[in-house]
């Protein structure tokens, strides 16, 4: 197993919390046990304490000797685990109750904290176990020698190893298992992560017929889902990129062959010299027609860089509109388009860059003339509307298709080619949606196939 993939570092991580988790939660337990435990057996031992002080009272008011007392207590309160030990006022050791006999030594230290009335509890070790005594006075002991009572409790290491050791047990039973779980988990989470690995891969090297199967609808589903939008997306933008460049060259040769065909034919004089102007002409359109094209691309490119500078002025709009109309006047002539300028008596003034204006309505009277069919007529009117200036451009052409709506101002995106008649290489109206973003200005379109389109501009 690799630690640089993310099975592997998830895996890691996973044997990371578990062992962090049972060790706090070892150490966490041990040590509350451990805490509640002196606790419970403190106040057992002082219970005790209570009933065998009692019980030597009981005894000598009965006239029992010491020995007899110290017998009855043998077999009453001795035993294994814990253990009594008898001091006089002067501090000096009487006998001892259980431990078979045997004294079990005490600093001096606490037996006179004792007869000063102090309650004294600490931890010693006896015979290598662990051992809680707690010492006090004998309260009304008068008449008796015994002045100081230490009780000794052996059990603390028993119920320590009764819990801890089936905990244990469980704790290393529990660990394999989880580390079987979170193998398999962690196979189970990388498993599609590779598969996107290797998708984007393909992506890279400009497949994107491969899917991401989708299991699951969590962050890792939805990311299978992103990368395969993200493909189609791809797909499509390079669909749409290669018909751009079979546009472009297309746009480009056929001005060029038109040029170069002319002019080899006035070299060899095929062509009269009354007729040279009109051909001169054709050529002038030809080149007219690649540096619009030319200026589209250099458009795109400052866009994508962005470079796409405006310089904002106040201007006549109206006359702006004048002027691109009576440009574009050949174009109309030639496609039989009629066109019509419906506007108030006073001009109307904005605040715009008026080149980018002028391109975007040359972009759009442009589309009017390439869909509409000849002998219609497009129509623009501009007006004022609650502080803004509205233009529309509407035109009587083929229209478009909800399909083609939605993606109108894609880069690159042309409509259906079995209706565009291949005109334009997809870039025009994208460059008159970024200049009109720009100005945040709105623009809006109107559709329907067979009746025409209109075009709604509001600059604010």
């Amino acid at each position: 197993m690799r630690t640089n993939t993310i099975f592997g570092k998830l895996f890691l991580s996973f044997l990371l919390i578990t062992f962090l988790s049972f060790g706090l939660s070892i150490m966490l337990s041990s040590t509350f046990f451990k805490s509640n435990l002196r606790s419970f057996i403190r106040n057992g031992s002082e219970t005790m304490q209570d009933r065998v002080v009692d019980h030597i009272k009981f005894g000598y008011s009965k006239g029992w000797s010491r020995e007899t007392v110290i017998d009855s207590l043998q077999w009453g309160v001795g035993g294994p685990e814990r253990a009594y030990q008898f001091y006089d006022g002067r501090g000096q050791l009487l006998y001892t109750v259980g431990n078979r006999g045997r004294m079990i030594p005490v600093a001096e230290k606490f037996v006179q904290d004792a007869l000063a009335g102090h309650r004294v509890r600490e931890e010693i070790e006896v015979n290598n176990r662990q051992t809680l005594f707690t010492a006090r006075e004998i309260q009304d002991a008068s008449g008796l020698e015994e002045k100081v009572i230490i009780s000794f409790s052996f059990e603390f290491d028993r119920d320590v190893n009764r819990f801890f050791q089936p905990f244990m047990l469980s704790v290393l039973l529990t660990i394999p298992i989880a580390i079987a779980i979170y193998f398999v988990l962690g196979r189970r989470l990388s498993r599609p992560l590779k598969e996107m690995s290797r998708s984007a891969l393909m992506y890279a090297k400009g497949d994107f017929s491969r899917k991401v199967e989708v299991r699951t609808r969590d962050e890792i589903g939805q990311l299978g889902e992103t990368l395969n939008y993200m493909a189609a997306e791809l797909a499509s933008l390079e669909n749409a990129r290669r018909e751009f460049l079979a546009n472009v060259s297309h746009d480009l040769r056929a001005p060029l062959t038109s040029i170069n065909g002319f002019l080899t034919a006035m070299m060899d004089g095929a062509i009269p010299p009354e007729r040279e102007k009109h051909y001169m002409e054709m050529m002038k359109e030809s080149s007219d027609r690649m540096m619009k094209l030319v200026g589209d691309l250099l458009d795109m490119a400052r866009i994508e860089a962005g470079q796409f500078r405006l310089e904002k002025v106040r201007f006549n709009i109206t006359e702006q509109i004048r002027k691109t109309i009576a440009r574009m006047e050949p174009q109309f002539v030639q496609h039989q388009i009629a066109v019509d300028l419906d506007s108030p008596e006073e001009d109307l003034y904005t605040v715009a860059d008026p080149d980018r204006i002028d391109q975007v309505l040359a972009n759009l009277l442009q589309n009017a003339v390439f869909y509409s069919p000849a002998g219609s007529g497009v129509r623009v009117s501009i007006k004022e509307h609650n502080g803004s200036t509205v233009i529309a451009v509407s035109d009587q052409g083929i229209g478009m298709t909800q399909e083609e709506l939605e993606r109108i101002w894609d880069r690159f995106y042309k409509g259906d080619k079995a209706r565009s008649r291949k005109l334009g290489t997809g870039i025009g109206l994208s460059i008159v949606k970024h200049i009109l973003d720009r100005h945040d200005a709105a623009i809006r379109i109107e559709s329907e196939v067979g009746r025409g389109t209109v075009f709604t501009i509001t600059l604010p």
